[in-house]
């Protein structure tokens, strides 16, 4: 096999590569959006700075690997790259990253709860004693009432 073909093969190879890692990227990022809850524009932004990013890496490759020259054939492996990876293990992958990244989010919430109990506690307690003043207060006024309408 001559030179040419050889390097033109492996760079067939490369592009598949980096469109499945693209992919994986994306679905990283989806990932991430299973866990927070994200709003409209926030998506959006996310989306069009992944594509922008996206843009400028395979200008790079593109640059880097093949002296700027656009050939059809890597834009075919990117697309592939990334259709062979979406059909063999992006649904695996983005469950495997929800699940690894509820932990750290799970552990967070947890020593919140345990950390702010004391407060919330406090502040439970305070509310009763906040409510049984109230009364008693509203109690001893009643009484006082009655007791001046039974002396006139």
């Amino acid at each position: 096999m001559s030179t040419f073909i050889h390097h033109e093969l492996l760079l067939l190879l490369w592009t598949i590569a980096v469109g499945a890692v693209l992919l994986l990227c994306y679905d990283l990022l989806a990932a991430l959006r299973s866990i927070f809850a994200h709003s409209d524009k926030a998506v959006g932004v996310e989306d069009i700075l992944y594509w922008l990013c996206c843009a400028f890496f395979v200008f790079e490759e593109i640059y880097r690997s093949n002296e700027g020259i656009l050939r059809f054939f890597m834009i075919l492996g990117f697309l592939s790259g990334a259709y062979i990876c979406h059909r063999s293990i992006s649904g695996i992958f983005v469950k495997c990253c929800t699940k690894l990244m509820e932990i750290p989010v799970i552990i967070i919430k947890f020593l919140i709860k345990w950390l702010l109990f004391p407060v919330k506690r406090c502040k439970l307690l305070g509310y009763k004693a906040y409510k049984c003043a109230k009364k008693g207060r509203l109690a001893n006024w009643a009484i006082l009432r009655k007791g001046r309408k039974k002396r006139k």
